[in-house]
C-alpha cells in the first residue's frame, strides 16, 4: 500500500477534527515511509519523521507514542497489501508449486521496504511497544493468516492448516533471505573477490522460489500420500 501525499511546506496548525487527525496521521506516516526509502530504520529518528512531516516534534507522539509504534502501523498497512495481492493470486485456477513459488518470490522482492520492516517486526518493534498493541497486531494479522491461509489452500491443494503454516514459515524465512542477499557493499566486493566465500552472495528471488518450489512440493506430496 503506497501512501501518498503532498511534501510538507512547513509547520501546520494542530489538527482539531477527526478528518484533520486522520489526514495528520496519514501525513506522519508518509514521512516516515519517504524517509525510509532513503536510509536505514535505525538511523530515523522521530524528530526527523516530524520535520519530514512539517510539524513539532511533540505532535509526532500524540499519534504514536514510540518510533516502533509508529513503523509498526507502517508495517501493518504494508502485511494488508501483501495478503491482497496474494489473495488475488490465490483466486487464479490450482497452480503448481513451482509458478506459485516464482510469483511469490518476485511480488516480495519487489516490496523491499515491506522485507526490511518485517526484518525488525520480532527484535525491535513489538519489544518496544506495549504488549496490549503488539497483541492487537497480531490479532488482525491472524485473521488475515487465516483468511488467505485457506485461499492458498485452496489454490495449491494443500491439507486443512497447511496454507497459515506456509505463511508463517514465510515470516520466518524472508527477513533472512533478503539480509543474506544484501550485505554492505564493502562486504560484497570481499566476498566476490574470494572464490572460497562467493557462495554467500545469494539472488533473492532465485533462493527464495527454489525454497519455496520445494516446500510447497514437499506438502503437496504429503497431502496426497495421505489421501
Amino acid at each position: 500500500m503506497v501512501i501518498k501525499t503532498s511534501s510538507p511546506l512547513g509547520p501546520r496548525r494542530r489538527a482539531v477534527s477527526d478528518d484533520m487527525k486522520d489526514r495528520r496521521r496519514r501525513e506522519i506516516l508518509a514521512a516516515a515511509l519517504r524517509l525510509l526509502e532513503r536510509q536505514p530504520y535505525e538511523a530515523i529518528t522521530m524528530s526527523a519523521v516530524a520535520a519530514a512531516a512539517g510539524v513539532a516534534k511533540g505532535t509526532t507522539y500524540l499519534y504514536f507514542p514510540t518510533r516502533e509504534a509508529l513503523f509498526l502501523t507502517l508495517l501493518g498497512e504494508h502485511y494488508h497489501s501483501w495478503f491482497d495481492a496474494l489473495d488475488e493470486r490465490s483466486g487464479l485456477p490450482a497452480q503448481r508449486a513451482e509458478e506459485w513459488a516464482g510469483w511469490a518470490a518476485r511480488e516480495l522482492a519487489a516490496r523491499p521496504l515491506f522485507l526490511r520492516l518485517v526484518a525488525v517486526l520480532h527484535a525491535v518493534l513489538e519489544t518496544n511497544v506495549p504488549v496490549d498493541d503488539v497483541l492487537a497486531f497480531k490479532r488482525v494479522l491472524a485473521e488475515r493468516v487465516g483468511h488467505s491461509g485457506g485461499a492458498l489452500e485452496r489454490a495449491l491443494g494443500l491439507g486443512s492448516g497447511g496454507g497459515a503454516r506456509l505463511l508463517l514459515w514465510l515470516q520466518a524465512v524472508v527477513p533472512g533471505l533478503a539480509q543474506m542477499a544484501a550485505p554492505p557493499a564493502p562486504l560484497h566486493a570481499a566476498l566476490r573477490a574470494d572464490p572460497a566465500l562467493a557462495g554467500f552472495l545469494i539472488d533473492f528471488t532465485t533462493e527464495l522460489h527454489a525454497l519455496l518450489a520445494t516446500v510447497v512440493r514437499g506438502m503437496q506430496g504429503d497431502m496426497e500420500s495421505s489421501t
